[in-house]
């Protein structure tokens, strides 16, 4: 969990560390996180987080509840969190690019499918349909990987 956490907020101190150059706007440090292996239900919407109990599955809290996760904690700061610096809603305002990994997206699929019993290609074209506002879903983690680097954006690795 400290992980996933880390990689929104690696994010957002990266794009303040850059504001402390005179002059710099949002455009001018762009962040593109790839949300890929255990970190792909971060790019799912609170829908997906309810129906298929993705908080108690990963073992997230919900720190309004203190309860699993119905929520995805990840996306938006709760009503009693007023703290929404390292929220993706918040990066992507701030010009934040999410990548979403239809490998690992599918692996998600098949996996919540045979928990529920339900076909997989309904579950997945579900998950693909309620991605986050903002979220793009491309072919692998890895083909998003290259176009970035190809686009002239540097890997770095955030944890």
């Amino acid at each position: 969990t400290e992980a996933l956490h880390a990689v929104i907020d690696y994010a957002a101190t990266f794009v303040d560390d850059f504001h402390e150059v005179p002059a710099t706007t949002h455009g001018e440090a762009r962040q593109v996180v790839g949300f890929r292996r255990l970190g792909t239900s971060m790019a799912l919407n609170d829908r997906m987080w309810d129906r298929y109990a993705i908080g108690a599955d990963s073992k997230i809290n919900d720190p309004e509840t203190g309860a699993d996760a119905r929520r995805n904690i990840f996306w938006r700061a709760g009503s009693a969190s007023g703290n929404s610096r390292n929220k993706i809603e918040t990066m992507h305002q701030r010009g934040m690019i999410s990548l979403v990994c239809n490998v690992a997206l599918g692996n998600l699929g098949r996996q919540f499918a045979e928990q529920t019993k339900t076909s997989v290609e309904d579950v997945q074209a579900e998950l693909r349909a309620n991605l986050v506002p903002g979220a793009i879903l491309v072919p692998s983690g890895i083909y998003g990987l290259i176009r970035a680097q190809n686009a002239g954006c540097a890997f770095m690795l955030g944890t």
